[in-house]
């Protein structure tokens, strides 16, 4: 009965969204980590199946504190829901997450994939999903080649596929942060590819440049993917307070906090 009732509270913490950190309930989230699990899996749910719940009341925060914690926790068992919410249609992941989608995405889907990339790869090959949540979707491989989950041929191979003209609007910024995940990956076999796409108008210069590329070889394969495990590590979530207690919505400083715009609320970025 004691641990019910302080999941209740914990969860009751997560749920309203009030300018502070709840430092505390995620220490005690953390305790009660099997306990909790259950309910924070079933938050997403909800979300999933009632988007408009949380579309509708900005204050909202406990599916906020659910998809970290559950990041951290590396929960397989959350690893559907969540594959599912950001693969929800036009911008309702960004309206339900906000930078989340684009930040700490490929760590998460990463963490809580088991071992198996293949939800990863199917969303990311999903034309209806949006372009940057695919985007995070392929950045989770290319971590999943430093994690020794799957080969890098394998990775390299399927970019690869992604520079056809038709994977999305040909406006979007999809091609030139694909290539970018190319160039993390070291890009020596897909470079003809590459240029190909330069010449079509696909990748953007303004997002990396050709010469980029041409540096990226001669660095070599070995000192790109220790770039991306560096990058890795730094945003692994194993200390989950670190990766969260910064964000500009939060005051830890204060028991009120008031945004000017409501927008604010959702964002995540540095």
């Amino acid at each position: 009965m004691e641990k019910t009732n302080s999941i209740t509270e914990i969860l009751e913490a997560f749920k309203i969204f009030d300018g502070i950190y709840k430092r505390e309930q995620i220490d005690a989230a953390i305790e009660l980590k099997e306990e909790i699990t259950p309910f924070l899996i079933k938050i997403l749910e909800n979300v999933l199946t009632n988007p408009d719940a949380y579309l509708e009341n900005d204050d909202r925060y406990d599916h906020i504190y659910s998809f970290m914690l559950l990041g951290h926790f590396k929960e397989t068992k959350a690893h559907n829901v969540i594959v599912d919410l950001f693969s929800l249609p036009n911008k309702i992941p960004h309206e339900l997450f906000g930078d989340l989608s684009t930040s700490d995405l490929p760590v998460v889907l990463l963490r809580t994939c088991g071992g198996s990339i293949a939800r990863i790869k199917s969303m990311a090959s999903n034309k209806a999903v949006d372009d940057y949540c695919r985007i995070s979707a392929l950045n989770a491989m290319a971590f999943a080649v430093v994690e020794g989950i799957t080969s890098r041929d394998l990775v390299i191979s399927f970019l690869g596929t992604l520079f056809t003209g038709n994977e999305t609007d040909e406006d979007s910024d999809f091609w030139g942060l694909l290539a970018g995940l190319a160039y993390d990956l070291y890009p020596e076999e897909l470079m003809d590819t590459i240029k190909k796409a330069y010449d079509d108008g696909l990748i953007a210069s303004e997002i990396i440049r050709y010469e980029d590329f041409e540096q990226a070889l001669e660095d070599g394969k070995e000192r790109c993917l220790e770039r991306l495990k560096t990058d890795l590590e730094r945003q692994s979530l194993d200390d989950i307070h670190d990766s969260m207690s910064w964000w500009a919505c939060f005051n830890e400083e204060s028991q009120f906090y008031s945004a000017q715009d409501p927008d604010d609320l959702i964002n995540y970025s540095h």
